[in-house]
């Protein structure tokens, strides 16, 4: 599902979290929230029509969102970083197409038990996880 928020409600968010509401900034967002899946910094700066700006900038600012939880990294199976607009700030996981590439957000997470059983083994405290998925998004599988 693609989150879409309005103008207003996206400057919001972003005064809100003390940035500063710049083109560039909503040209990000908006590349990313409406597309169905993970983009390399090369596919969001190709897709910020109208808006020059350089790879720094644009990495600068997918890090501060990643802060903020609005945006995860996912490697592929290629190795490519590539960034995926979030739509909850819940945790949550990504499943990702091995063909085409498609991404959905999955709410939830059923690790409890076996994050729990690695803190004994480990002795570690696990304060966050990522876990990635892939597979066949239904088009691909032939459904």
């Amino acid at each position: 599902m693609v989150h879409r928020n309005t103008n207003a409600v996206r400057d919001a968010a972003l005064r809100g979290a003390g940035f500063r509401v710049t083109p560039q900034r909503q040209a990000i967002i908006r590349v990313l929230e409406t597309s169905d899946r993970p983009l390399s910094v090369e596919e969001i700066i190709s897709r910020m029509k109208g808006y020059r700006s350089g790879v720094p900038t644009v990495y600068r600012n997918l890090q501060q969102f990643a802060e903020h939880g609005w945006v995860e990294t996912l490697v592929g199976p290629d190795q490519i970083m590539r960034f995926v607009w979030c739509s909850t700030s819940k945790h949550h996981h990504h499943v990702q197409c091995e063909q085409c590439g498609r991404a959905v957000e999955v709410e939830g997470c059923a690790l409890k038990r076996a994050l729990e059983a690695m803190e004994a083994k480990s002795g570690f405290r696990i304060t966050r996880h990522q876990l990635q998925l892939f597979g066949l998004c239904p088009e691909c599988k032939g459904e």
